[in-house]
């Protein structure tokens, strides 16, 4: 009789030490997946893909007055018909009541990704670059990006050269699931449970 109760409060106590580590551990950087696809009016190819974005980087500025995120975009993809371009390390700009990127002289909140590696000031070019109406964003901070209406004006210049826009792409702005989430944990504690249980079933 003291077996099984030793047995079973000692699992359960694992359980609960397993729950304790879960719930203090330090809160992780989330990851957020920016997507978009659209027809480009230049050549009416389709035009879709993603970036990630990693919203732990700190904040820093640009010289007229946006808000840079320095290597905050881990990884893309961009697909133009049946070309497929991809790469990492993108930085993230994002400015509210900006200058649009059509030269239209009117106002947007963007959201500009580049790796900067060859970016002309005097001729600036994003590798993509999404224009939202004023005041959509709200705030600069990359975790409230997801106010972003689904749809925008995208500039997409690609690695080849290619520019192709688009004044009405969808857009998409969706957290990337955690690899072990809460519910997988509490899964795990229930069938520990239901071990032990059926483990002093068997004593019996």
């Amino acid at each position: 009789m003291k077996a099984k109760q030793r047995l079973f409060m000692a699992a359960v106590g694992a359980i609960v030490t397993l729950l304790g580590t879960v719930s203090n551990a330090p809160a992780q950087a989330a990851l957020f997946d920016f997507q978009f696809q659209f027809n480009a009016q230049e050549t009416g190819e389709p035009v879709s893909g993603n970036f990630v974005i990693d919203d732990s980087i700190p904040a820093g500025r640009t010289p007229d007055g946006g808000t840079l995120y320095g290597n905050a975009s881990p990884n893309y993809n961009i697909n133009v018909g049946n070309n497929v371009f991809q790469g990492s390390s993108n930085s993230i700009v994002v400015a509210r009541n900006f200058a649009r990127p059509d030269n239209s002289s009117l106002s947007a909140d963007v959201i500009g990704f580049d790796d900067f590696r060859n970016f002309n000031p005097s001729n600036p070019q994003f590798l993509a670059t999404f224009a939202f109406a004023p005041n959509s964003l709200r705030s600069d901070a990359l975790s409230d990006l997801q106010t972003a209406p689904s749809t925008a004006l995208a500039l997409i210049n690609t690695p080849t050269g290619a520019t192709l826009s688009s004044v009405n792409a969808l857009t998409k702005i969706t957290p990337v699931p955690e690899p072990a989430s809460t519910l997988g944990v509490l899964t795990l504690c229930v069938v520990g449970i239901g071990s032990i249980l059926k483990r002093k079933q068997q004593f019996n």
